[in-house]
């Protein structure tokens, strides 16, 4: 499926993402390497069970953003983004640990014509894990295309 053109986007409407994603020990470890990031919380289990708050490894936070951001390209931008303008709020209400499997949905807030062939569209994008508690939330605002003529 493509993603949406700008005129597709229904303010107020809740998209939930099939795409899901259980998260391995192996994928912590390596994203976290890949990106510098040696807190042993992530790449360390003997010290994550003796030092950590859980008691085991954290899953990496950015890394659980990407993969909820990632969830929604099929469904809302899959050939019509031009670019990712704006992305703040990011929370992580909830830790995410190895074998949990994340899902995600986004609601549209709003949008705005560009008047260049684009539109601009807001969004709120929420992770959820397997037992439906919220693990990520983010607002970014993406660049569309309108559809063509």
């Amino acid at each position: 499926m493509a993603g949406l053109y700008f005129e597709d986007f229904e303010v107020g409407k809740t998209y939930r993402h099939e795409a899901s994603r259980t998260v391995t020990a192996f994928d912590d470890i390596w994203y976290s390497c890949m990106t510098m990031n040696t807190q042993p919380l992530h790449i360390n289990t003997d010290f994550a069970m003796r030092e950590g708050m859980y008691g085991k490894n954290l899953f990496n936070s950015l890394y659980t953003l990407g993969i909820m951001l990632g969830q929604t390209v099929t469904d809302l931008t899959r050939g019509t983004l031009v670019e990712t303008v704006l992305l703040t709020d990011m929370e992580f209400p909830r830790p995410v640990f190895h074998d949990d499997t994340l899902y995600s949905r986004t609601t549209v807030v709003a949008k705005e014509a560009a008047g260049d062939g684009t539109g601009v569209v807001e969004l709120f994008h929420e992770g959820l894990n397997q037992d439906g508690e919220l693990v990520a939330t983010c607002k970014r605002k993406v660049r569309v295309h309108l559809q063509p003529r």
